[in-house]
């Protein structure tokens, strides 16, 4: 099968690599930022392609990485997009986080166009390998709306780059479960970023507190696994941005209202995460809210690892 890998971002660049040792046809590479798209080509086993159109019609799948709806759509849907003269049967496995409607509108587009797709966002969700380190280490879990067939072919080339994948149903399924992981995840964290400020406060340090909260119902796979070993690294690059984390928040709401499902959390999380941004901290991973609430509560975190 050849493959090729369309956006070169924090989570494209690194499935391009994955791809280009791990098959043997290598890997066919496309974005818009010619840089990023010279970078990948020095590797082994990367080739580079002139255009999204051309990507679309050298190769038998495509994996996705792109950072929004709109992108998304331009890449794909556009005058020179990948759908433009694509390889009959071309699969595409569309790894960015968008709204349902997007999946649901490129699927149909894919269809017309004798291609077949997938919305597969993805997470990572093994211990220690949260967001780009389950990239780098292999170990993502993807959330797969679509066809079960083109599900079913997909599997060869999601084995190159995870664990785990879900078929949850039509194509908008996967979005839908992403951003509803992404509502729950982004509001863990201003949950601990709150505790940990109490407790600081309070006399107690993080290391403190996750040591027994290991053993209370305050354990989270998001507090143990991935973002207390940021905490302690003091490592902040994203990581899993802030930018993007707003940008899910808000698709998550845009999602609330489509059901007529109220969503408080979630409207709190905009209104910090945006205060972040504000602050300059939007290019920071989302663990950062630890820091940014301990500053605003007036209190200092410290860390007393040997």
């Amino acid at each position: 099968m050849r493959i090729g890998v369309l956006g070169l971002g924090a989570i494209g660049s690194i499935c391009a690599g994955h791809i280009a040792t791990k098959s043997d046809g290598g890997v066919v590479v496309y974005d818009l930022e010619a840089d990023r798209v010279s970078k990948a080509a020095e590797a082994k086993g990367v080739r580079a392609a002139l255009s999204a159109a051309d990507l679309g019609s050298s190769v038998d799948a495509v994996v996705v990485s792109l950072p929004n709806p709109p992108a998304v759509r331009a890449a794909l849907l556009g005058p020179d997009g990948l759908l433009s003269s694509p390889t009959e049967g071309l699969l595409i496995i569309d790894m960015s986080t968008v709204d349902p409607q997007t999946s649901r509108d490129i699927a149909q587009a894919a269809a017309a166009s004798g291609a077949r797709y997938l919305d597969t966002p993805v997470s990572g969700g093994q211990p220690f390998n949260g967001g780009v380190d389950g990239a780098t280490a292999g170990t993502l879990t993807f959330m797969v709306g679509g066809e079960e067939l083109a599900f079913r072919d997909a599997i060869p080339v999601l084995e190159l780059l995870g664990v785990k994948w879900h078929h949850l149903g039509p194509a908008g399924s996967g979005s839908t479960v992403k951003l509803i992981s992404n509502l729950m995840s982004g509001i863990y964290t201003l949950v601990a970023a709150e505790g940990f400020a109490l407790g600081a406060a309070a006399g107690f340090t993080p290391e403190q507190l996750i040591t027994v909260f290991r053993d209370t119902d305050a354990k989270s796979f998001f507090l143990t696994d991935y973002l207390y070993p940021r905490l302690e690294e003091g490592r902040f690059e994203p990581g899993f941005a802030v930018d993007l984390q707003v940008k899910d928040h808000r698709l998550a709401a845009e999602l609330g209202h489509a059901f007529g499902i109220p969503l408080m959390f979630n409207a709190v999380a905009i209104q910090t995460y945006e205060q972040m941004r504000r602050a300059g901290r939007g290019n920071r991973d989302v663990t950062d809210a630890i820091n940014f609430w301990a500053e605003h509560a007036g209190v200092e975190l410290v860390l007393n690892v040997e």
